[in-house]
């Protein structure tokens, strides 16, 4: 006997191919199993409840038009991927402007405030740096699966991750020592 022995097709897998000959019930359970490290990756980019959930609806509805698209449904979650953070970083793109104060108010810190924990830091980061960053130390993705899910070649994944590191230890070490943005 010549071959390999039959894989067994994973729920992804049949609820993608239900979903491509029409079936539009498959879709539910298909959110449901994805929809955690969907989360994950658009907060990871977004770091904003709002956007993460309008990003998430609006990959979900692109999916379900398009899953005719997908040639092997085993491809689903890089597809998948790519179209969530192409998503967010869309969304990302909108005006804040009248969301954001001109400046934020002036308060002397208490000597236990002078530090911005980690996350403020990361929110004073640009989309393509929280996304870099996100994708690999928060999600820990590989240099190669970042390269794929933002469909850059790999060196300028690592170009970008050096400078998004530098970029927040910037924002760190200036908070830690008092100064101002």
């Amino acid at each position: 006997m010549i071959g390999n022995p039959a894989r067994e097709e994973s729920p992804v897998e049949a609820w993608v191919r239900q979903l491509q000959a029409g079936q539009s019930e498959a879709l539910e359970p298909l959110i449901e199993h994805t929809q955690n490290k969907a989360w994950q990756v658009a907060y990871a980019i977004l770091q904003n409840r709002q956007e993460v959930e309008d990003a998430m609806q609006d990959a979900y509805l692109l999916v379900y038009q398009n899953i005719h698209q997908l040639k092997e449904p085993r491809a689903f979650w890089g597809w998948f991927k790519r179209i969530l953070v192409n998503r967010c970083l869309r969304l990302h793109k909108r005006p804040l402007a009248a969301e954001l104060p001109e400046e934020p108010a002036q308060i002397a810190p208490e000597p236990s405030e002078t530090r911005l924990d980690i996350n403020q830091a990361f929110s004073q980061l640009s989309a393509s740096d929280r996304t870099v960053l996100g994708l690999r130390e928060i999600l820990d993705y590989t240099y190669e699966e970042i390269a794929q899910v933002l469909e850059v070649p790999l060196t300028t994944v690592k170009t970008r991750l050096y400078n998004a590191r530098n970029r927040f230890c910037k924002f760190f070490a200036r908070d830690a020592k008092g100064e101002s943005q």
